[in-house]
């Protein structure tokens, strides 16, 4: 793709989509659930009976405030959705981009539903749905931003076929191994079952192993797409395990050092918000190193192995 005026702009249009869902719908979502706040309004799109633009969201308490903040931020995205839709395929002839401009679409809409489908039937596990299926449209967006970037045109394949396999392989794992832990982290958050108090932080101990395993086969491969990627999961897997241990403290509390925890204290409600924003955001990163290494592998080249073996039948051969 050349690069004009109009594709450098769809690709900060798409940055702007993606931080914006991050910061926003995602941010507050997470808050709300913190803070059981969902149905805190038994009506949906409307709120109280008003109007969703017409409720008097700045007077509001805090509860009132997060969830109908969450619904507006919602309702932004949806809007910046449409425009990324209709700019793509506008300014950009190329396929792929077009139809995940219209999955973001799709998708945006399909969780508006959901978010109001779990407030009209109040039920837990659409709340679960909800929040995990908030990851997967994070992720698209973040994989259009990628496909939109000239990095993304500049990619070199690799080389090394084996290693690229390999990177592909242990990235492959990697992403399944923190959609599981994602997903446990959520029945652990909405549900509340009790075998998620024990699988979610011990499981957690495969992505922390599989995270430097991948750095390893990243910089093998030789690919900067995936070694920026892999230096990226590093931080974020580091930092999860860290938040993971801070939100067990501020929940919790340590008994035996005569700490007591807090609950709907502010540092109960940042801590747990964050710990599920950056969740996100680790999941997000493992699809995206999982496309990259997808796209980098080189192609099988015709004849490329048949006259690796002439040579190797020549060696030592006088002429």
């Amino acid at each position: 793709m050349n690069v004009t005026p109009a594709s450098r702009w769809l690709h900060r249009f798409a940055w702007l989509t993606a931080a914006l869902t991050l910061l926003l719908p995602v941010t507050t979502g997470a808050v709300v659930t913190t803070l059981k706040a969902g149905m805190v309004f038994s009506d949906w799109p409307s709120s109280d009976g008003y109007n969703m633009l017409a409720y008097p969201w700045l007077s509001s308490a805090r509860d009132q405030f997060v969830e109908h903040g969450h619904r507006l931020s919602g309702l932004t995205i949806g809007l910046l959705s449409i425009a990324l839709a209709v700019t793509t395929w506008m300014v950009d002839s190329r396929r792929i981009p077009r139809l995940l401009a219209l999955g973001i679409f799709g998708s945006v809409f399909v969780q508006g539903m959901l978010g109001g489908a779990r407030v009209l039937m109040d039920e837990q596990t659409v709340a679960l749905i909800h929040g995990d299926f908030a990851a997967g449209v994070f992720s698209l967006m973040c994989v259009f931003v990628l496909t939109t970037g000239q990095r993304w045109e500049a990619r070199v394949p690799i080389v090394d076929r084996p290693a690229g396999r390999a990177a592909l392989l242990v990235g492959g794992l990697l992403m399944v191994s923190v959609m599981i832990q994602y997903f446990l982290g959520g029945v652990l958050r909405h549900l509340g079952q009790s075998w998620a108090w024990i699988s979610h932080p011990w499981f957690a101990l495969v992505p922390v192993a599989l995270t430097p395993l991948f750095a390893v086969v990243a910089r093998r491969s030789g690919s900067a797409l995936l070694i920026r990627g892999s230096n990226q999961m590093l931080v974020l897997v580091a930092s999860q395990a860290l938040l993971g241990l801070v939100t067990w403290y501020v929940r919790f509390g340590v008994p035996a050092w005569g700490v007591v925890a807090e609950p709907n204290s502010f540092s109960h409600i940042a801590i747990c918000s964050l710990h599920k924003v950056v969740g996100m955001l680790t999941l997000m990163t493992a699809v995206v190193n999982v496309v990259c290494a997808t796209a980098v592998q080189a192609p099988a080249l015709p004849g490329v192995s048949q006259s690796r073996t002439i040579e190797k039948s020549m060696v030592g051969v006088a002429t």
